[in-house]
């Protein structure tokens, strides 16, 4: 007598990283139509990184230290963007900003486990891999939002402006510049001033442009020793 398995969901959808990279897609979309003059919007953004924290948990269940800190510091940052809503303050900002960047450190730390460690070269560890680096500029966006808060005219845009908005999320500026860093591109509207501005920069700059060559030469080692034992 025969039995009929159930067919299985392709192995792409069943990889935890994978929400995890819908989620990041979603906040970089979402962050860049919203306004920090607008209570409502600003209620939203910070929901979208609520979001971005409860994805990781399924790629953070290996590590219970780093999941249950990431869920520490992500409700922390949640909890002072409110407080912030309510009185805004110098320390306030900062101290929400510091945790969300500890969030994305943390995520990245645990990625690079998956992307760097022993196994097959599978569509999950280059989800993972693309996550990190989008993580990557998240997060030096909320450097460059500490380093704007604590000597503020760090950065200006080419128009002559400043930038003045730092509150938890709400670093758009931060967010496209450092994208546009990462990659190189280097449009030039948005410009660092002062010598820790520019050193994290050179630094962000560096990094992005070795991401890319580790992982490459990394996968390509994985995938040759794989065909080899095959």
């Amino acid at each position: 007598m025969s039995s009929t398995k159930p067919a299985r969901r392709p192995d792409f959808w069943r990889r935890s990283h994978l929400e995890l990279l819908i989620a990041l897609l979603a906040m970089f979309v979402v962050q860049s139509f919203v306004s920090p003059h607008d209570r409502l919007q600003r209620i939203l953004l910070n929901i979208m990184f609520l979001i971005v924290v409860s994805s990781a948990i399924r790629s953070l269940s290996g590590s219970k230290i780093r999941m249950w800190a990431t869920i520490v510091l992500g409700v922390a940052a949640y909890a002072l963007s409110w407080v912030d809503e309510l009185q805004s303050s110098k320390w306030v900002t900062g101290s929400a900003n510091a945790c969300i960047f500890a969030v994305f450190v943390l995520l990245i730390s645990t990625l690079a486990t998956t992307v760097f460690g022993k196994g097959p070269v599978d569509a999950n560890r280059i989800v993972g891999a693309v996550s990190i680096y989008f993580l990557i500029g998240l997060a030096w966006a909320f450097v460059y939002a500490l380093i704007e808060l604590m000597s503020p005219g760090s950065f200006k845009m080419a128009s002559g402006g400043p930038i003045i908005e730092t509150r938890p999320g709400f670093v758009n500026e931060f967010i496209y510049f450092s994208n546009v860093t990462l990659t190189t591109l280097g449009y030039g509207d948005v410009i660092p001033l002062t010598s820790p501005a520019r050193m994290f920069a050179t630094l962000e700059a560096m990094i992005g442009q070795l991401y890319v060559a580790i992982v490459i030469a990394r996968l390509v080692g994985l995938q040759i020793s794989q065909s080899v034992r095959d």
